[in-house]
């Protein structure tokens, strides 16, 4: 008699809804679309998770995902026309279900139904976390979390709709129960991750230097990021512009809205504040991620000047696992994620500037103390790796899934 050989494994199967922004895979950027991208692209390695991800369409992004085998891809367009179905309105307020706002997640509530077997997980990933509320009422609160990416203010719409969060950092955590009932047994920490193999020390590329109009005895200010005031820049560019050493410029590196192409009020600001200092700062738009390494090589100092608090500050990480150092306000998460690196931190507050410009001029007058704080920044970056981040995701999917969902 033939003996029946154990069935296989079944995998914890976790939907992944990012916002209705930008696709996945990131080719148009984004730091959760990254992330994500990430966690998906490990997993197609180990395969220790079932996959779906809801996405916006994108023919890159459908061309990128076709080899996939461990994540099914849900491409939901947006829906045109009216904001709601008005239909589902009135079946959600026959319920008492807090109906959403963005009808996209009701067209992936619907995507849904026709998926088997059901998720064992849905993991929202940031965005307004409370239009999640129809998936939620549809799987129920056990099986529901919300991914903190940035600081969170609970409510008691959220604490109905999501049984456990997963926060980027020890300060989201704390910051998020403080307004609400959740356990803090069901509240866990997943600090964010690079790609580690091309995020690290190398040559600095003398040719793209030159191409971008700087000089072999320049010393390169660099800010990466969003062109958006709460990120500091034009603060950062005031600190440029108060000191006088001609050798210390500014390359700025990003966009208003990621890949895309528009212009917004306070680029045109940036650009008008930029005149006075001539050739001391270059703008280079939107880059994408996997060119990044090079621009944080040919610098000199990286800051990270944010008006706010920065959950994290993937930007600062990068830099430093580049064997850059940093130089960053003390905000949110970001003292967690440097530990160890020799960052250099400054207040927020109406001096920032004036502090920005003290420790750029200090770091360019002591070219051994930016050695030293580049050599411990990259022995910190290796900690957030990839490899590091999936797993720690896959021991939380599973100690969630393993006990039937949240409590």
């Amino acid at each position: 008699m033939a003996i029946r050989k154990p069935d296989k494994e079944k995998l914890p199967r976790v939907l992944l809804v990012p916002p209705p922004t930008l696709p996945v895979p990131a080719v148009q950027g984004g730091a959760v679309e990254t992330l994500l991208t990430h966690l998906i692209r490990e997993n197609e390695k180990h395969g220790q998770l079932d996959l779906l991800c809801a996405s916006v369409p994108d023919d890159a992004a459908r061309r990128a995902a076709a080899d996939w085998q461990h994540t099914k891809m849900l491409y939901v367009p947006r829906p045109n026309g009216h904001r709601r179905y008005w239909p589902m309105v009135f079946v959600e307020r026959c319920m008492g279900i807090a109906a959403p706002y963005d009808p996209w997640y009701q067209k992936v509530q619907l995507s849904l139904a026709l998926e088997l077997p059901s998720p064992d997980l849905i993991v929202a990933e940031g965005g307004n976390l409370a239009q999640c509320s129809a998936i939620s009422h549809m799987f129920g609160r056990k099986r529901c979390l919300a991914h903190l990416h940035g600081q969170t203010t609970c409510n008691a719409v959220m604490d109905d709709i999501y049984g456990g969060v997963l926060a980027v950092s020890d300060f989201v955590r704390e910051d998020y129960l403080c307004t609400s009932s959740l356990d803090p047994k069901q509240a866990y920490v997943l600090h964010n991750c690079i790609d580690t193999n091309r995020f690290c020390p190398g040559p600095a590329p003398k040719e793209l230097r030159a191409r971008l109009g700087f000089a072999a005895d320049d010393f390169i200010v660099l800010y990466c990021g969003r062109l958006d005031p709460d990120k500091g820049i034009h603060k950062l560019m005031e600190a440029i512009a108060s000191l006088h050493e001609p050798q210390i410029k500014l390359l700025i590196v990003g966009s208003p809205f990621f890949a895309r192409t528009q212009q917004s009020a306070f680029q045109r600001k940036l650009e008008q504040q930029s005149k006075s200092l001539g050739d001391r700062v270059q703008f280079t738009g939107y880059i994408p991620n996997e060119d990044l390494p090079d621009y944080y090589r040919l610098a000199d100092l990286c800051c990270v000047p944010t008006l706010v608090e920065e959950a994290a500050g993937l930007v600062a990480v990068e830099a430093m696992a580049c064997g850059r150092p940093v130089l960053a306000t003390r905000s949110g998460g970001m003292p967690e994620y440097l530990a160890g690196s020799q960052a250099i931190f400054v207040e927020r507050g109406d001096t920032v500037a004036d502090q920005l410009a003290w420790s750029i001029r200090m770091l360019y007058e002591h070219p051994a103390l930016c050695a030293e704080m580049g050599a411990a920044g990259a022995e910190r970056g290796k900690e957030f790796s990839i490899e590091h981040y999936y797993a720690d995701f896959v021991r939380i999917v599973r100690d969630v899934t393993e006990n039937g969902g949240f409590l």
